[in-house]
């Protein structure tokens, strides 16, 4: 039996468990799943099995933001990610200059390593706050898209923070390439990006 066909009656069971690194576990064992054709511990959470088909029938019915506008999310983003750049550094500059003009050679040397982790920081900070709050970036704001769950669900704090760490993976953009056109930084976090009506 496979994974996916195994995760049907996992979905559903009250012994299920989510895990952040296996996924949904068997609560009893801690493992995942190792049936074949029926599970000996399955019993079915009425609850969870109506919010399963729930969630099968609002996912269906969403629209999928489409290549297009998740590039152009991702433009409009780079661009308000560099004018924080550039403000932060101009805050910068005048603390240096007000308060520490001795350290002011800090501004002039070049370092590729502490650039890309403020790069890092700053848009660790941009999306956590805007898809924390709101669900939407600055660019899903003009594209008229925002962050759901898996489930269709406005996301928590823990799963944009995750999602905004993701995008640092080295070749992120690549993975968009597929078929899905799902990125690491959807799947690790288990979000999705969809069309609002």
């Amino acid at each position: 039996m496979t994974r996916e066909a195994q995760l049907r009656f996992c979905k559903v069971c009250t012994n299920g468990k989510k895990d952040f690194n296996r996924g949904i576990v068997c609560g009893l064992t801690d493992r995942l799943a190792d049936f074949e054709n029926t599970c000996d511990t399955f019993q079915e959470d009425e609850e969870l099995q109506q919010k399963v088909a729930l969630q099968h029938s609002y996912t269906n019915a969403i629209l999928a933001a489409s290549a297009n506008k998740r590039l152009a999310n991702y433009l409009i983003d780079q661009v308000f990610l560099v004018g924080c750049g550039m403000l932060i550094g101009v805050m910068l500059g005048l603390v240096l200059v007000y308060f520490y003009p001795e350290h002011l050679y800090l501004l002039d040397e070049e370092n590729r390593l502490v650039e890309y982790v403020l790069g890092v920081i700053i848009a660790m900070l941009y999306y956590s706050f805007f898809e924390g709050f709101t669900g939407r970036s600055l660019g899903k704001f003009f594209t008229k898209t925002k962050v759901v769950t898996e489930d269709g669900d406005r996301p928590d704090f823990k799963t944009v923070f995750i999602r905004s760490l993701c995008r640092h993976i080295p070749f992120n953009a690549f993975s968009f390439l597929g078929g899905e056109g799902i990125g690491w930084h959807d799947k690790f976090s288990g979000t999705r990006v969809v069309e609002i009506e």
